[in-house]
């Protein structure tokens, strides 16, 4: 019989209520729920606000090397990137931190090579982590010099990494039952960059995913008011799934490499 919860327990197909009355063992339940799910997302903004401030010094002193107009292609960008998925198949969202270089090709078009990592949490019944790697290309319709908004197109590919770990009991991962994947996705959207300065400027992007990969077969179910998370084995077919991603970065203009 695997635990879990400390209320309930689960053998084959039944699910079992065992119940407790210790009122210790709920404290550090609850106290281990708050610990596993919220701090890893304080966690996660802290270190993205760490960043921000040491690249401070950085921007201050690009804030005086005004490039010479008419030399966008060839321009470096790096920066640091907030990330959110929204309505996926599950119902959760899931949020995230990650890093980006842009590499200019033209007055009109660019491209963005990123990696970012996502942590999802299915109300404290298991856990959802998701890698993403891969480049898009942008696209400025209207673009001319002096823009301060900078509207945009893009569209892209990446490579993925997804495991899905369930919870023993809130005090117990159990990485044993967990299912993970590799899959291939395409991405377009839309986005707008906020130009602070001639080599600064913010970003904020949605864009639709499409990922293609091995089924992963779990499923939320509720007993007794508490939320459980269900494996079961996968089909072993490929199928796509779809989800929202919305990011926001802050990019620092670092070279002109031509």
């Amino acid at each position: 019989m695997i635990n879990l919860t400390p209320q309930m327990a689960y053998s084959g197909d039944e699910i079992t209520y065992i119940g407790t009355n210790n009122p210790y063992l709920r404290q550090f339940h609850a106290t281990f729920h708050d610990f596993t799910v919220v701090d890893v997302k304080k966690r996660s903004m802290k270190m993205l606000f760490v960043a921000l401030v040491a690249m401070f010094p950085l921007l201050a002193q690009a804030q005086d090397e005004i490039p010479e107009k008419g030399k966008e292609g060839g321009t470096l960008q790096l920066g640091l990137r907030s990330t959110a998925s929204l309505f996926s198949d599950d119902g959760y969202a899931g949020y995230g931190v990650g890093g980006q270089f842009r590499l200019r090709l033209g007055k009109k078009l660019n491209t963005e090579w990123f990696a970012d990592y996502l942590f999802t949490d299915f109300g404290g019944a298991g856990r959802r982590a998701d890698g993403h790697i891969g480049w898009s290309v942008m696209f400025y319709p209207g673009y001319h010099e002096n823009m301060k908004i900078i509207p945009y197109f893009l569209a892209g590919h990446c490579f993925d990494y997804t495991k899905v770990t369930p919870y023993n009991s809130m005090t117990q991962v159990r990485t044993d039952l967990a299912q993970s994947r590799w899959s291939s996705a395409t991405q377009a959207g839309l986005g707008v960059h906020w130009q602070v300065s001639p080599r600064f400027d913010f970003s904020f992007s949605g864009q639709y995913m499409i990922h293609l990969g091995k089924d992963l077969h779990y499923h939320i179910e509720e007993v007794n008011g508490e939320k459980v998370l269900l494996m079961e084995d996968g089909h072993g077919n490929s199928m796509l799934e779809g989800h929202l991603l919305f990011t926001l970065s802050m990019n620092v203009r670092i070279a002109d490499l031509w």
